[in-house]
């Protein structure tokens, strides 16, 4: 039976600590409750547990006032948990197996303002370390659990299954509390943080966390959805953050205005954002980066590609609010520049030739400079002459209004094409009096 709650408690710890359904009035229990507990000398608490217990579901948003009971089945718990807890004072958690057992198998006391969650292979890897026994006992077994803000200070609680959270729009924005995890699930989320809450400094950053580090953009503004815009970003990775601009944050403190965080993704993912006042910066800065390459290479360095020269100290996200820093340089060497000529025919260039080795298309006599890259190797640089191809069976040619001909000079053959003269390499040549 240890086992068993042992294990009772390793699912519910961690998914219902601050996300338990709390409404205002609990119902009342029996007199024969009363009666029961009384003669069999159980706990105090054994009548609000057996029969004021709520019953839990998705999505739970409520206040709790006071001392609440509440149940949860497994089915519930294995969908995972994102769960909010708002409220200036902390919370505290009970986990009973029973509710004739006189002391909680688990105490957790959460601080304020604080965020927690739980997917599905976390509570999964559990189960599978239970025994068979135990994994039946379990799926009929209902975990009672006691939760009651401490200080006689209430609070709001959001609880969603698992990468899911509340909806939180410009017309009913969530309040942004610093530190706090937010689930973005929606592609449009709005968040608002009291002026109070700005740093004095003006010190802070915001951070995205998404698994495959799918990208979102961010941006402030002041008083409202649609109030002045003070700062935007895209952030495509989980290491690296946007800093505001700290005067602009320390003047809409002293002007006692408001910042909405905007966060917006593509659909079909979930990502979480925070925020941080006033970093800390890791006492050593990471290991500079120096690297050289040939044009048409990449270097993937802290979740980034770079194919461009660049230098620069990079910031990056080390654990909560700690930041370091990073010297960052790359330089690409351009290749040497190449030279082709290739000969076309009028047809050829009126349906759009293409050059091969790059995938140009040509529609017209001339010089061009092409890139001609391939994945994982040097680029090339080519200027190709694209020339008309030389006709054949002719020595000579002398009506002068005809567009093209070609002639002998010096034992040398050349090809006139509207007054320009090419040997019977497509290049041209200088124009002379002959």
């Amino acid at each position: 039976m240890k086992k068993l709650i042992f294990g009772i408690v390793l699912l519910v710890i961690a998914t219902v600590t601050h996300a338990q359904p709390a409404p205002v009035y609990a119902p009342a229990w029996s007199d024969s409750c009363e009666m029961v507990q009384q003669a069999l000398e159980l706990p105090y608490f054994y009548c609000p547990c057996k029969e004021a217990s709520i019953a839990f579901s998705f999505p739970v948003e409520a206040m709790v006032k006071d001392t609440v009971w509440y149940t949860a089945t497994m089915d519930d718990l294995l969908q995972g948990i994102s769960a909010y807890w708002f409220s200036k004072s902390s919370v505290t958690m009970e986990v009973f197996a029973f509710c004739f057992s006189k002391v909680p198998t688990f105490t957790l006391t959460v601080g304020p303002n604080q965020m927690c969650d739980m997917d599905v292979e976390k509570i999964n890897a559990k189960l599978a370390a239970m025994d068979e026994q135990a994994k039946l006992m379990a799926k009929e077994l209902t975990p009672h659990i006691r939760i009651y803000p401490n200080r006689g200070d209430s609070g709001r609680v959001y609880c969603y299954p698992y990468d899911q959270g509340p909806e939180s729009k410009c017309e009913d924005p969530l309040p942004l509390r610093v530190g706090m995890t937010y689930v973005c699930d929606k592609e449009e989320n709005v968040y608002r943080m009291e002026w109070s809450s700005i740093a004095s400094s003006g010190k802070s950053f915001v951070r995205w966390k998404q698994k495959q580090n799918k990208p979102c953009e961010i941006w402030l503004t002041l008083d409202s959805c649609s109030g002045e815009e003070i700062g935007r970003a895209r952030l495509s990775d989980s290491i690296h953050v946007y800093q505001p601009d700290s005067a602009q944050l320390v003047n809409a403190r002293m002007a006692k205005r408001s910042l909405w965080l905007h966060v917006t993704h593509a659909k079909g993912y979930t990502g979480r954002v925070f925020v941080h006042n006033n970093p800390k910066y890791a006492e050593v800065a990471l290991e500079p980066v120096n690297k050289n390459a040939c044009y048409g290479k990449s270097f993937v360095q802290d979740f980034r590609t770079y194919t461009n020269d660049t230098s620069f100290v990079d910031t990056i996200w080390v654990n909560r609010d700690t930041l370091t820093t990073r010297e960052v340089t790359f330089t690409f060497t351009r290749p040497t520049l190449e030279f082709d000529t290739v000969y076309v025919t009028q047809s050829e260039l009126a349906r759009g030739y293409i050059y091969k080795p790059s995938n140009t298309i040509f529609n017209a006599y001339g010089d061009y400079t092409v890139e001609i890259k391939k994945a994982g190797t040097c680029s090339r640089i080519v200027q190709v002459t694209v020339a008309p191809e030389p006709t054949q069976g002719v020595d000579y040619v002398g009506h002068s209004d005809r567009r093209s001909c070609k002639y002998l000079q010096n034992g040398q053959l050349f090809i006139i094409i509207d007054d320009r003269k090419y040997n019977v390499f497509g290049q041209e040549q200088p124009k002379t009096n002959n």
